[in-house]
Formats: C-alpha cells, structure tokens, sequence
C-alpha cells in the first residue's frame, strides 16, 4: 500500500503564492491563539465496533493553536490540532493530528484569491465524527467500526472574479490523496478535480446561477478508477435579516473503470444540497442536506446521502446549550458492499467562567445500520476549555 505523499497538488500551491502577490507581506501583525481543552468521560462503544462488552471511561487532551496575519487585502492563517485519548479499558491511547495553511487575498478590487494546503490523520469511527456537509471531508460510513486510520493530503484553491454590478465568475481546483494503514486493494485514492461557476443577482437579496464540477477518483487497485461529471444550477437568497437559503440542482453522471472484460459502467443520479441558516442576537440554527458520488475507503465510488441540524442559543452573557444531529447513507455503485446508514446526535451545555475558561457537559448518541450489528454509542462527557491570550 502506498503510504508516502507525493506533492503533485500544485493547485494549492499555485493559489497560495497569488494569495501574497498583491503585496510583498500582509501588514498586519501576526497572532497566535492556543486553545487547550481536557475531557472526561464515558463511552458504551467509542469505535463503534461489533462485540460486547465495549465501555470504557475515558481522558482526552486537545491542543489547537493557530497563527494569523490579516490586514485590509486579506489573511494568511495556519491551523494546527493534536488529540491524545486514553481509554482506561480495552483500547489503549488513540491520536488524531493535522493542520492546515490557507490564504486569502483580494488582488484587485475585481478580483480575489484564495488557496489551501492541508494534513490531517484520525481513526475513523471514533466518538467525534462529525457529518459536515462537504464529501471529502464527511465520514466514510462504510469504514466505521473497522478502526483504521486515514491520512489525508490536499491542496485547493480558487478565485472569484466581480465580472459586472451584477455577475460574477469562480473557479477552483483540488487535489487530495487519502491513505489507509490497512485494508484491502482499491482502499487509498487519488482524488483530482475543480469547478467553474457564474452567479447573477437578480435583485439586492437573491442570486441564480450555474456551476459545472468534473473530478477523478484513482484508486491503488490497478485500473479502477471513476470519472465523476456534475452540471448544476444554484440558487441562494436572504429571506430575512438573520435568514439564508442556499440550493443545488443538477445531475451526477459516473463513468466507471472496472477491471476486467465489460465491466465498465455508466450511472447517473441526483446531485442537490440545500442548506437553511439563522443567525440571531442570541441564538444560531443551520440545517444542510445534499446528495453526491464520493470515494470510499472500502473499494470503489459511493452514492452519499447527508442531512444535518446544528442549534445554540445564549441563555445569558456565560451559558449557553448546543445541539447537533445528523444522518449519513452510503451505497455503492459498484454493488460490492450494500447500503449502510449512520445516525449521530449531541447535546451540551456550557459556562464561561471567565474570559478564557470555560467549562461545559455533553452527552452523545451514535449508531450505524447495514453490515454487522453493532451495538449503540451512548455517551457523556464533562470538560474544561482555555484559550489565550486573553481576548
């Protein structure tokens, strides 16, 4: 298996350099903030895995620091994040790390850039998975429960150019390779691709328009590969004050490579995501659904269907409540696996002692359907958060 990162994203790089171009250095002087949080809590089955007697108590520290430069043209930001967990039964100490540098500049009043270059490495299936939205960057359902840990590396970027008073131009481009530490052929991808959209203002509130994306999956299985061709036509509109809605509609079609005499396929399906956000004085809600074709680590191209919900309001100046839930379904399209479904809901609370400190509760429910029974993830945790300087 491969296991080594060949710097072919020269997107990422491209974009970062045209990022600074407009300058010989942002101005602004560079900050650093550091966020250190330390978790206890219980879990009934923190991978997700099949078995029994699958509880374990655990301690975790995070550690994210991050470094920004800004001034009026834009930003430079590096991002970094390590998590050491201990479970005191059964599993030993897990690590989840990564980091990413992004840049942002507007290099004429018209014309603005932005680029990405990013690591992150985790165990798959463990308690802090989260549905995002975005399909490579989601939860591979298909792998939860198997404990096997994913290096990803990309590099993106793109830029947005003001064509009139009333349309404007993006286009951007990826490259994200994606290795596993074990598993079988057809596991790691290489993962090639970028849009080009329009988006015209109908009035001060609403803009329509259309976006083309075309992306290329590689896998380490000789000659498996799928090419990936999405037209869609996009919608977004301010329906009030403290209310957006953005939508997609189009069409997905897959070509398939597969090994061997007349196995080469065509498919075509549905590709459309609607996301409703509020942000309010005291509180905030957002809830997203989208369909679209993405890699998985289990061997060849998924059909991924995602619905989340995410809602917190301030009950005053220092508390607050959070909650979140989400549904993933994942189907082959190469009929090699069968449809697999994962649920995941969390609940919290949380007190700003002071500027820096804050101290929180959460409890968690998770679980996956299709495959193996597996036994449900019900959860609790208590934490303590610092983050300097002080704002």
């Amino acid at each position: 298996m491969i296991r080594r990162f060949r710097p072919s994203a020269r997107a990422g790089f491209a974009a970062l350099a045209l990022a600074a171009a407009g300058s010989p250095a942002i101005a602004g002087p560079a900050r650093l903030t550091v966020e250190t949080q330390v978790r206890l809590g219980y879990d009934m089955n923190p991978f997700l895995s099949t078995g029994s007697d699958l509880a374990s108590p655990y301690a975790e520290v995070s550690v994210n620091p991050r470094l920004t430069k800004a001034d009026s043209k834009g930003q430079i930001i590096l991002d970094g994040h390590y998590d050491r967990t201990e479970y005191f039964k059964r599993y030993g100490g897990s690590d989840e790390y990564g980091g990413e540098l992004s840049a942002q500049r507007r290099i004429t009043p018209k014309l603005s850039v932005y680029g990405s270059l990013r690591y992150d490495s985790e165990v798959i299936g463990q308690g802090d998975d989260q549905i995002t939205g975005q399909p490579t960057d989601a939860i591979d359902v298909n792998l939860i429960g198997l404990r096997r840990r994913a290096d990803t590396y990309s590099a993106s970027g793109g830029w947005e150019y003001q064509a009139s008073s009333k349309d404007t131009i993006t286009a951007n481009a990826g490259y994200t390779q994606t290795r596993y530490d074990s598993g079988p052929p057809g596991s790691d991808t290489n993962n090639i691709g970028g849009s080009l959209g329009w988006k015209h203002a109908i009035n001060s509130r609403s803009k329509i328009g259309i976006r083309g994306s075309v992306y290329r999956i590689d896998y380490d299985s000789p000659g498996l590969s799928t090419l990936i061709m999405q037209p869609t036509v996009t919608f977004s509109t301010q329906l009030a004050s403290t209310w957006k809605l953005d939508l997609s509609l189009g069409v997905s079609f897959s070509d398939l490579v597969i090994p061997g005499p007349g196995n080469d396929r065509t498919t075509r399906g549905l590709a459309a995501s609607v996301e409703l956000c509020h942000t309010g004085a005291k509180d905030y809600f957002c809830t997203f659904a989208d369909r679209s074709v993405s890699a998985s680590g289990i061997g060849g191209t998924v059909e991924r269907t995602q619905v989340g919900v995410s809602y917190r309001r301030s009950l005053s100046e220092r508390v607050g409540v959070t909650w979140n839930g989400s549904y993933a379904r994942s189907t082959s399209q190469l009929n090699t696996i069968g449809t697999r479904q994962y649920v995941s809901g969390r609940a919290g609370v949380d007190w700003k002692l002071s500027p820096v400190v804050t101290l929180g509760a959460e409890a968690l429910y998770r679980d996956v359907y299709g495959g193996p029974p597996v036994k449900t993830d019900l959860g609790g945790s208590l934490y303590a958060t610092v983050r300097l300087p002080k704002p």
